[in-house]
């Protein structure tokens, strides 16, 4: 039988290696999982861009996600591709989230079980022009510009007639320029992109939304998810609760 000072340090040890045991360092927390997020390859700035070579991420949604992925200790990696290999690969399973989205693109390919987040971003889809055509009839505007990357599919009549042609440029910047030079009759963006580039061009008032091309309805973006049903609801909830510094991010970026 061991004698009382023995019993003491045996019981002393076997204190020892269960706090050793339960130990962790200050601040230790689970780690991040993992998520990716599918994201257009198109320079549409202020509100996000991606382009070659390296792809980076960035501007409004870029911050935004990253706010989101801080706050629920996400980590998140962004995978830049052309608009329709995204797609693509997204209905394929490779891919956890996607932004931009919207309930009524590509209806017919998308499943059933996609779940989609309150709306990240209202805007207005736009045809822009020079001032003095404002008002001239619709018939007189045969070079469109649009964004590379992104698919004219509201004009897809007309251009099957032959009344318009499509001009394309890498950013948005380019289109504003194309369109104050006269080599194109307008240009389609958000307004809140067009009124971001046409403030840092010095020229705030240069052009004007033309109305008779594309009347005017508030659309929006959402983040949506396939996969995980459960991180568009925390998203939701986060948008709700970070109420104020999802407003400050849109504030930044002029939104």
């Amino acid at each position: 039988m061991p004698s009382p000072l023995q019993s003491f340090r045996l019981v002393h040890l076997a204190a020892l290696l269960c706090a050793a045991l339960a130990w962790q360092p200050v601040g230790a927390a689970t780690p991040a999982q993992g998520y990716r997020v599918g994201v257009e390859q198109v320079d549409y700035y202020p509100i996000y861009s991606a382009v070659p070579p390296h792809n980076h991420y960035r501007g409004y949604a870029r911050d935004l996600l990253d706010l989101f992925a801080a706050r629920e200790n996400l980590r998140l990696t962004y995978v830049a591709l052309p608009v329709r290999r995204l797609s693509h690969a997204y209905l394929a399973g490779q891919l956890d989230l996607m932004f931009p989205d919207n309930p009524r693109w590509d209806v017919q390919e998308k499943p059933a079980s996609i779940r989609y987040s309150q709306p990240v971003l209202q805007f207005q889809d736009a045809m822009l022009v020079l001032p003095k055509r404002l008002g001239q009839p619709r018939e007189s505007f045969r070079k469109l510009g649009f964004v590379r990357g992104f698919t004219p599919w509201k004009f897809q009549d007309d251009i099957a007639a032959g009344r318009v042609s499509i001009h394309e440029s890498p950013n948005p910047e380019g289109l504003i320029r194309m369109t104050l030079a006269g080599y194109i009759d307008a240009a389609n963006m958000a307004r809140q992109v067009a009124r971001f580039h046409l403030k840092r061009l010095g020229r705030p008032d240069s052009l004007v939304v033309q109305p008779l091309l594309l009347p005017q309805r508030d659309s929006y973006y959402h983040l949506s998810s396939i996969r995980h049903p459960q991180l568009i609801r925390r998203f939701d909830a986060f948008l709700l609760r970070e109420r104020q510094a999802v407003q400050a991010l849109k504030n930044k970026y002029e939104l």
